[in-house]
């Protein structure tokens, strides 16, 4: 039963993230909603597969592929929002 809640809360933080996505107008609103609700969406649902599963032997590629989401979401989300201010995207063009 708590995992299942784990889950769903998981769960309801990447629906979250994804309507901000369609929801923002510019890349760096965008980025702070998709950055924000994948990690913690993510490292939620793991976590919740981890506890349904009991802590087995086969749970370690499950912490292991939640340490390399944990490690690699926030370098890609600062690569993106670099390279949107060096181009000096406003998000001004993206609305005509």
């Amino acid at each position: 039963m708590i995992s299942f809640s784990i889950i769903c809360l998981g769960l309801l933080f990447v629906v979250i993230g994804s309507v901000g996505i369609l929801r923002f107008g510019d890349i760096y609103s965008r980025l702070q909603a998709s950055g924000v609700s994948d990690n913690a969406g993510l490292g939620l649902i793991l976590i919740g597969l981890i506890v349904r599963g009991g802590l087995e032997m086969h749970d370690l590629a499950l912490v292991i592929l939640l340490f390399l989401l944990l490690l690699t979401n926030p370098i890609v989300t600062h690569c993106i929002a670099r390279s949107a201010f060096i181009q000096r995207h406003t998000g001004a063009e993206e609305e005509q």
